[in-house]
């Protein structure tokens, strides 16, 4: 079994490991991984987990042997759920958020062997190309129900990233209206082909005067800022209506930038303001909205290489983070 690990210092440790997992756990076969901005970081040395540490949290697999208890066959295409069990400690906040890629190692790796709760088959209509962003549906799920969406509410989506796009699509099906803003081309054009019919190139447009354009002088009665780099976090109180909510979510709590606004301007508006990044509980459901159909991922992988060239993809990625929409890596 190979696995990389990331030293903390932009370089990965391949290490050969036995695979000795209790008698419970089923043994499977990486098959495709994603690295999000996250495990970049955690390659990086900028994230706060304990190091040396295999990143990589979305990935799908094929089972390695038949194990009828469970389900599973032998070639069988199964998701791996990155949550990690906490023997059902709710009250520790462990057990809500804890990850493998963060927490303990995670998917950046050949071969793996799991407990049968983190392998879930994914139905027979679902692509691995769209199993595999499964998380990303769920935190956006969750996103949208902290939001308490109701139909024709104007939803405001603030930065160019996958998670920013899928929010955008759920609150179409969820009959609201999504308005997604950045400055970004590339998520400018998925959210066109995804059906989101308003977009605000934030390069050329004054943002709060074409929010209050769409919405009619009203503004956005939600908001959702994707805690990256390059957002402007005044949005939250800026396009959003008064008594309104907003969410500001991301993949998870290892790396997020520095993010500063005026909080007294949300006060005055009377904003209900709340925090995602992770969606333990609506993982299941994330994977019912998978085989629904109703998510478009055309588009958003747009790189791929081997596992054996992992390294020089994160030391790209290092270099610009956001080079690729998402790069993925075949086992």
């Amino acid at each position: 079994m190979k696995l990389y690990k990331a030293t903390g210092d932009k370089f990965f440790k391949e290490v050969e490991c036995e695979n000795n997992p209790p008698e419970s756990f089923v043994k499977l076969k990486l098959s495709l991984i994603c690295p999000t901005l996250s495990d970049v970081a955690i390659f990086d040395g900028k994230a706060d987990v304990a190091y040396p540490r295999v990143p990589c949290k979305m990935a799908t697999a094929v089972v390695s042997e038949d194990r009828d208890e469970y389900g599973l066959k032998l070639g069988g295409k199964v998701l791996l759920n990155p949550y990690i069990d906490a023997d059902g400690d709710e009250e520790n906040a462990y057990a809500v958020s804890a990850l493998y890629g963060v927490d303990e190692d995670g998917f950046l790796r050949d071969f793996i062997s799991l407990p049968p709760d983190n392998v879930v088959p994914f139905p027979e209509n679902v692509r691995e190309e769209e199993a595999v962003f499964a998380d990303i549906v769920a935190v956006a799920l969750k996103t949208i129900k902290t939001l308490k969406v109701k139909k024709g509410d104007y939803v405001a989506v603030i930065g160019g990233s996958l998670l920013a796009i899928v929010t955008a699509e759920l609150a179409l099906y969820y009959q609201a209206i999504p308005i997604l803003i950045t400055s970004d081309s590339r998520y400018l054009k998925l959210a066109e082909k995804a059906g989101i019919y308003y977009t605000v190139d934030e390069s050329k447009e004054n943002v709060i005067m074409r929010v209050k354009s769409i919405t009619g002088g009203r503004m956005a009665e939600h908001t959702v800022i994707h805690t990256l780099p390059n957002v402007t976090p005044n949005y939250l109180y800026n396009i959003t209506a008064h008594g309104g909510t907003s969410v500001i979510a991301g993949m998870h709590t290892s790396f997020a930038p520095r993010m500063e606004c005026n909080i007294s301007e949300i006060a005055g508006k009377n904003l209900t303001v709340s925090g995602v990044t992770s969606a333990r509980e609506e993982f299941v459901a994330a994977i019912n909205l998978l085989a629904q159909k109703i998510i478009n991922f055309d588009g958003f992988i747009d790189k791929i290489v081997p596992l054996k060239d992992a390294g020089n993809l994160f030391a790209e990625l290092s270099e610009d983070p956001t080079v690729y929409v998402m790069p993925a890596i075949r086992v």
